[in-house]
């Protein structure tokens, strides 16, 4: 049995999310964290999420993702 954690479960920083999506950390905390339907924090400081979270959040809220209409 391996003791390696899945990637899924790894905790990202705001940094790391952000390195993620191609913006500002800053942008992570100040705008993107307190959004509806975010995944919750797994850490308060420093702010962490889930990184299999994060990414299924990103995909389903990506620009142009949305069907207009």
């Amino acid at each position: 049995m391996s003791d390696k954690i899945p990637w899924q479960e790894l905790a990202l920083t705001a940094a790391q999310c952000a390195e993620r999506w191609g913006i500002a950390p800053e942008h992570v905390r100040a705008t993107i964290a307190c959004k509806r339907g975010v995944p919750l924090r797994i850490t308060r400081k420093p702010a962490t999420w889930k990184a299999g979270e994060v990414i299924e959040w990103r995909d389903r809220n990506r620009a142009g993702s949305r069907r207009k209409g």
